[in-house]
């Protein structure tokens, strides 16, 4: 796979970034209630694995299988994710942070994060 951004997670810190990575990696992201840190703890053949930590709060997911991936959405206050067939990348959503990953067939994950 290849990426907008290639493999550097520091340009994610600015809330937009692609990248594609091939090993478990952490990032730090800014969400709309403060700072986070997005770590994908499984990264394999069609297969992904994430966690979100911010404060006390976490979110994650996992997906296996051919074009699997997880969408989730920071809202202040909140988020909401979900895993299964990647889909397009995401768009901007006002007020929100939109965090994709997708495993690829190689081994490799792609992540995205679009923010406002």
């Amino acid at each position: 796979m290849t990426a907008a951004d290639g493999s550097d997670a520091e340009a994610c810190g600015d809330g937009n970034c692609e990248i594609a990575v091939r090993e478990p990696v952490t990032i730090r992201v800014k969400i709309p209630d403060g700072p986070a840190k997005l770590a994908l703890t499984k990264v394999g053949r069609n297969k992904v694995a994430y966690k979100v930590t911010a404060g006390r709060s976490r979110t994650s997911g996992e997906a296996s299988g051919a074009g699997s991936g997880c969408v989730a959405v920071f809202r202040s206050g909140g988020s909401s994710s979900s895993c299964g067939v990647a889909g397009k990348p995401p768009g901007k959503v006002d007020g929100a942070v939109v965090l994709q990953v997708v495993a690829g067939a190689d081994g490799t994950a792609l992540v995205r994060v679009v923010s406002d």
